[in-house]
C-alpha cells in the first residue's frame, strides 16, 4: 500500500497491513461491487462494513504469482452498492 488515503487512515503501515489482511480474509461475494479494466490489470472493487465504518477496497489478483495487491483501502466517502446491498460511510 502506498502513502495515500490508505496509510493515512491508520497509525502506521503495520496497522494498515493487518487491517487489509483481515478485510480480505473476510470478503464474500456480497461485498463485491464490480471489476474494472485498468491499464494493465483488472481491478476488483468491494464495499466492506466494519464495526466502525464502511470501507472502499480495490485490489488486483495476479494468478500467475499468487499475489494480491491492495490498490486502494480507505473509509467510504459516499454509499456504495454491493451485491449484498448498500454499504454506507
Amino acid at each position: 500500500m502506498q502513502r495515500t488515503r490508505a496509510l493515512d487512515s491508520f497509525e502506521g503501515p503495520k496497522a494498515a497491513y493487518e487491517f487489509a489482511r483481515e478485510v480480505i480474509a473476510e470478503l464474500t461475494e456480497k461485498s463485491f461491487v464490480e471489476s474494472k479494466q485498468h491499464t494493465y490489470d483488472v481491478m476488483d472493487i468491494y464495499g466492506v462494513r466494519t464495526e466502525e465504518a464502511g470501507w472502499y477496497l480495490k485490489l488486483c489478483i495476479d494468478e500467475d504469482v499468487s499475489e494480491v495487491t491492495v490498490v486502494s483501502l480507505h473509509p467510504l466517502e459516499r454509499s456504495i452498492k454491493t451485491r449484498g446491498g448498500v454499504v454506507k460511510p
